[in-house]
């Protein structure tokens, strides 16, 4: 007991030097939602007396949507399947040798939650590193992503001029994610174990963009002009906008508990509960942003050098309940050598229903003659719902490097997607290490 009270410790003073402190600085989802304005492009025409007087306001719900791109972004690039709170090794304290012996003959899965415990007064503290180059968003490049804006309906009557377009075109859009993961778990009794898991995040964001104004509708309607859309007095029909930036804090603290429920013949089960506390900054794409509590069953039998398992469960969502999400993961590890096995699971999330996402948008309208402007500001709400399946293979091999009587155990594995939904990297390499006490 003496040695998990130091480990709380130390885990608890590790929270508090690494939250941030709060400075005036523009997050992640601020950088793209403000790349072009929130409101749109405006702007000023040509000072030209055949010209009507107005301020062009360009704005469409795709723009918008840049905005509810990155509340779209903050769930998907934060959701990392959590390890596993058993590790490699467990135990059961055996009271008529009166010592402990191993309860499994394999070293089991990483990201798939078994049911076998530590064991009674075990400890075992680790850390992993994953990396993620996120590419597509819906089975579509980030670097694809284009946005057109129309003209606002400023002026009476029929104007060609309004027919005038901005092409936005994304030339780099870049996500990526870094996450080292610290954790611990301590066997509370040989059937009960309780652990804490803590990331560490270090996000990056880079892009570039490019606007274009088409002025076909203006040309049109004032021959021999060119149009009279630009963004400055040069007659620039091009604009280019970029961002780059990337922060550092700490994910979502997972609290988590599992029972050892029995074993007969191989067959063992298990239930688990985890609380996800938001300690993760969900604008800077390193948190969910929300407290959730997640129960499941935990099921596995093994038979020699082979061991199948598979759980299930919930995902609840105490501030949005269109994010609640059932989980289910299944798989094998199968010993090769006594040191070394290998592992093969398909790790899945789904959404229960559609997320709602939306946001309020100002929008003006420019009317009078010229120098004497009045705006009219008039609200509307842009929205989108989405719902994901989120579904990956994790293979890879997990290893004693200084054998099976020395209670260290390595492991590397990679994800790589089976479905195109939500933000999605090409493939997720993941590494750690994990001793025992």
């Amino acid at each position: 007991m003496r040695i998990a009270a130091i480990v709380s410790l130390l885990l608890l003073s590790t929270v508090g030097w690494m939250v941030p402190e709060r400075v005036e600085a523009r997050s992640l989802s601020a950088r793209l939602d403000g790349l072009f304005g929130k409101g749109g492009i405006r702007l000023r025409p040509d000072d030209n007396p055949l010209f009507p007087p107005h301020e062009a306001h360009f704005s469409a719900d795709s723009l918008e949507t840049l905005g509810l791109l990155a509340q779209q972004l903050a769930p998907s690039a934060a959701d990392f399947p959590a390890l596993s709170t058993t590790p490699g090794f467990t135990f059961r304290y055996n009271s008529q040798i009166q010592a402990f012996e191993r309860s499994s003959g394999t070293l089991g899965p990483v990201y798939v939650e078994r049911p076998q415990t530590l064991g009674r007064g075990k400890l075992d503290f680790g850390v992993s590193y994953l990396s993620a180059d996120f590419k597509e968003l819906e089975g579509k490049s980030l670097d694809k992503q284009r946005f057109r804006l129309g003209h606002g309906n400023c002026c009476e009557g029929n104007q060609a001029f309004e027919e005038d377009t901005i092409d936005i075109a994304f030339k780099t859009f870049e996500v990526r994610s870094h996450v080292v993961s610290f954790f611990a778990t301590y066997g509370l009794t040989d059937d009960w174990d309780v652990n804490i898991l803590l990331p560490v995040v270090i996000t990056a964001m880079k892009l570039e963009a490019r606007a274009t104004i088409d002025n076909s509708g203006s040309a049109r309607q004032f021959p021999g002009s060119g149009g009279i859309h630009f963004f400055d007095n040069n007659r620039r029909i091009t604009d280019d906008r970029s961002q780059d930036d990337d922060k550092v804090g700490v994910g979502d603290l997972q609290i988590r508990t599992k029972y050892h429920l029995f074993e007969a013949g191989g067959f063992n089960m298990g239930a688990g509960l985890s609380l996800r506390l938001p300690t993760g900054d969900e604008d800077n794409f390193q948190g969910l942003g929300d407290f959730t509590l997640s129960p499941l069953l935990a099921l596995s039998y093994e038979i020699g050098p082979v061991d199948f398992h598979t759980n299930g469960g919930f995902q609840l969502n105490f501030d949005d309940s269109d994010r609640n999400r059932v989980r289910y993961a299944g798989g094998v590890t199968v010993r090769l050598l006594e040191e070394v096995a290998l592992l093969v699971d398909v790790i899945g999330s789904s959404g229960l229903k559609s997320d709602r996402v939306s946001r309020t948008v100002t929008e003006s309208i420019t009317i009078g003659e010229r120098g004497n402007f009045d705006e009219v500001l008039q609200d509307r709400i842009v929205s989108k719902s989405f719902r994901t399946d989120i579904v990956d293979l994790n293979v890879g091999f997990k290893a004693t490097p200084f054998g099976v009587n020395r209670s260290v155990v390595a492991f590397a594995t990679v994800f790589v997607p089976l479905n195109n939904d939500g933000l999605r990297a090409d493939f997720i390499p993941a590494v750690g290490v994990e001793v025992g006490f």
